[in-house]
């Protein structure tokens, strides 16, 4: 019988969910998820009428927070659309074009776990006898100048004994360093040979330091590298939670759209100044996408760039008791309060299924989303298919 602790740690390495998640996945019994709604679309909408595809975890899948318990999407929707398999051991959900963020119940299948194997070698091209390797990955001890490069990631992990996820897991940016013999080591990817023929190199400077970063170039692009000639470890940095890109030199990290402005734009008029990303997006260090800003002049492009208010409002619909008539349309929960003279708190909580609106003389329910052609919505359950020899459900 498989123990509880091996199941977390086989969920963990799998899914790419912190150890410390694992406890809100592993169930005692069968639970429902009042107001939630799962679409044959891969979609899921709160009982507060928000609809999202879930949030990328670290190894590629979609999740979700439910009763503080999280959730994969593909086991949900193959929980409410998909048949329950007839044989115990195909517990695994499986993503039929290996796109594990495409949960539209058609790309998915219970297998077993040897089918799921095979499936991977048959889609993955990097698996298959004889078929062209892995992605070549540079690696170095923490602490050391030089990278050394691998062909695959696989090999990387086999010569230095580490574990094979970590080192995906580094190349990707979920991780920072992973230990094997008692070495810290430090994994990316390695760029591609094909080098941008506008991109242009120099030496990395830093707002507020007086002179170079010492062996360290930055490109017109946004990218950086520690050589000086061919650049075959050029990279976009390390990608951290809040969308920015850092680079480690001198026991020191550096914000790489810091570098870029400093390197091509001079030095700003104040150290006051901020470096705004034009179109927004913190990732896109292109010289021409940065300026530098005051504080005040940050805030003030946030605000003209952000999403106007009217699209954040929950637009409801509601219908006096007995009139069968189509529904009338508000544009907030305010206006619909406005027009029927209800609280918009009593309103609130009949579109969430809080209260029954026995006390009111009105229905009321969110206005759907953008329905997708052919799309389908189930409620959720909370339960995913059960693993032979196991006392708990897996919801993930």
């Amino acid at each position: 019988m498989l123990q509880i602790g091996s199941a977390r740690g086989v969920f963990a390495t799998r899914y790419g969910i912190p150890q410390r998640l694992l406890g809100c996945i592993l169930l005692q019994e069968r639970c429902s998820s009042t107001g939630w709604h799962v679409s044959s679309h891969g979609r899921v909408k709160t009982r507060g009428g928000i609809v999202s595809y879930g949030t990328l975890t670290g190894a590629g899948y979609r999740a979700v927070s439910i009763g503080k318990k999280l959730c994969l999407v593909h086991r949900l929707v193959a929980a409410a659309f998909l048949d329950p398999p007839s044989d115990p051991s195909c517990w695994q959900v499986n993503h039929t074009d290996n796109d594990r963020a495409n949960n539209h119940v058609t790309n998915l299948q219970y297998v077993s776990n040897a089918e799921n194997q095979k499936h991977s070698h048959c889609t993955n091209p990097s698996r298959r006898k004889g078929g062209a390797k892995g992605r070549a990955v540079l690696w170095r001890p923490c602490g050391e100048e030089a990278w050394t490069r691998c062909d695959s990631q696989a090999e990387a992990a086999r010569l230095l004994g580490v574990w094979r996820a970590a080192v995906s897991h580094c190349c990707r940016g979920v991780m920072r360093r992973s230990l094997a013999n008692g070495v810290w080591y430090e994994f990316k990817s390695a760029p591609t040979l094909d080098l941008p023929r506008d991109e242009i190199w120099q030496p990395a400077r830093y707002p507020g330091v007086s002179r170079p970063i010492t062996n360290l170039m930055v490109s017109s692009l946004g990218r950086v590298s520690q050589t000086r000639r061919h650049f075959d470890d050029a990279s976009w940095g390390t990608r951290m939670a809040d969308g920015y890109h850092l680079v480690v030199r001198e026991a020191r990290g550096f914000l790489v759209h810091r570098l870029v402005a400093a390197t091509f734009l001079g030095e700003p008029n104040s150290l006051d100044c901020q470096v705004n990303h034009k179109d927004r997006n913190r990732g896109n260090n292109h010289m021409e996408n940065l300026e530098y800003v005051t504080p005040s002049e940050s805030i003030r492009h946030a605000l003209l760039q952000r999403t106007p208010k009217s699209r954040n409002r929950k637009p409801v619909q509601g219908r006096f008791l007995g009139d069968q008539k189509l529904w009338l349309e508000f544009e907030s929960l305010k206006a619909a309060a406005a027009y029927t003279g209800l609280n918009p708190r009593t309103i609130s909580r009949i579109c969430r299924e809080l209260d029954s609106g026995s006390s009111v003389p009105w229905q009321f329910r969110f206005s759907s989303k953008e329905q997708l052609p052919g799309e389908e919505w189930r409620p959720v359950v909370l339960e995913g298919a059960k693993r032979p020899g196991c006392g708990f459900t897996l919801v993930a």
